[in-house]
């Protein structure tokens, strides 16, 4: 497996990404099944639900997409790219929807997993832009599991052909950061596949630095305090500041790659939610528009 940051310090990776236009980190988001089906599924939705629970390998995710930490300072509504079922790809800008849908119904259910690249959130956010508009493809999950990932090839990985949540998700990384490349074809994933190969990048990613220290200093951690327990306002994230946000980011980024040197399940499970609730709230609650939304919404759902 190649990585751009074999004989870099993670720490230094992500501390300068603070203050340069564009990260060297971005964010796959991944879905964790709630105990209990959904019963506003259709009986098409409920049939693909079962198979995503009971044909992927554990632990089970059943979508995915990518967040991308904004530019310092910058308003911008390009954080969020996924595909949905019924819907095409593009970027999530509702802000309705993306507070009950991430904050509120699925807020226990999110895992983020970091992807290291050179300038990786402008060249993955360049990339979803030229997929944007992608029509959803169920068919495509019949080759994300075993054994007719051996028809994977067979699939056009080329740009706008049609995707699910993992193949769209493989498919934009083997094009924006090819020193990232996945070891299959897009169309072989499926999203708990997808998490394990890039969780895998990530724990190779984090080995060197596992065994040193990572010291947080106590404003940090005040911060990801008031992200992860306080009300999920604007105002509580505008008073921490992008700046304080990444930084947040930054020191829950090496927990979880901790977690995954050390192979630690648990760990891996609670940093990782961490991770996702942190980056949920940061690009979702910054906005200016959300200030006069939020307490309207809080009470809403």
């Amino acid at each position: 497996m190649s990585i751009r940051f074999h004989n870099n310090d993670i720490h230094e990776v992500l501390k300068k990404s603070t203050y340069e236009p564009s990260c060297d980190v971005v964010f796959a988001l991944f879905l964790e099944p709630s105990d209990v089906k959904d019963a506003r599924l259709s009986v098409v939705e409920s049939l693909i639900d079962s198979a995503i629970r009971y044909f992927q390998p554990s632990p089970t995710m059943i979508h995915c997409e990518y967040i991308i930490p904004p530019n310092m300072g910058e308003v911008s509504d390009k954080t969020q790219f996924a595909t949905y079922l019924g819907r095409k790809a593009a970027w999530q800008t509702d802000l309705r929807d993306g507070f009950g849908y991430y904050l509120k119904e699925k807020a226990d259910q999110w895992r983020a997993v970091p992807i290291f690249a050179s300038n990786a959130a402008n060249r993955v956010r360049y990339e979803a832009d030229k997929e944007e508009g992608v029509e959803y493809s169920l068919s495509r999950y019949i080759t994300s599991a075993y054994p007719m990932r051996a028809f994977a090839g067979l699939l056009s990985a080329k740009r706008r052909a049609p995707a699910h949540c993992a193949t769209l998700m493989a498919r934009i990384l083997n094009h924006a950061l090819p020193e990232q490349k996945l070891k299959e074809v897009s169309a072989w994933y499926g999203p708990a596949t997808l998490y394990q190969e890039l969780c895998e990048k990530a724990a190779f990613a984090g080995v060197h630095v596992a065994s040193q220290s990572s010291h947080i200093s106590s404003d940090v951690e005040n911060n990801i305090e008031t992200i992860l327990r306080k009300p999920m306002t604007h105002e509580n994230i505008a008073q921490i500041g992008d700046q304080g946000c990444m930084d947040a980011i930054r020191a829950l980024t090496t927990r979880a790659t901790d977690a995954l040197v050390m192979r630690d399940s648990a760990a891996e499970r609670i940093t990782q939610q961490q991770l996702a609730t942190t980056l949920l709230r940061w690009v979702i609650l910054r906005n200016d528009y959300a200030k006069s939304c939020t307490h309207e919404l809080a009470t809403a759902f």
